[in-house]
């Protein structure tokens, strides 16, 4: 409930969601930033990968221990 609410209020906010009218030109805009904010974080998984014994469970751990403190901000 907590992310659908501050998911809407984001897109509200976002100037992007305002300029382009063309929903294609809108979708480019956000795949554009979700490629590129993936491949800046490329490396950070694969240090994490390579220190884990088993990577699944640490990224779970990781996540967890981030929604835990966001929560509690």
């Amino acid at each position: 409930m907590r992310d659908t609410v501050g998911t809407v209020g984001d897109a509200l906010v976002n100037p992007l969601y305002y300029l382009p009218e063309d929903p294609w030109a809108r979708a480019g805009i956000y795949s554009y930033k979700t490629v590129n904010n993936t491949s800046l974080r490329i490396g950070e998984y694969e240090d994490l990968k390579a220190a884990a014994l088993d990577p699944y469970v640490a990224l779970r751990d990781t996540y967890l221990q981030l929604r835990k403190k966001k929560i509690a901000q």
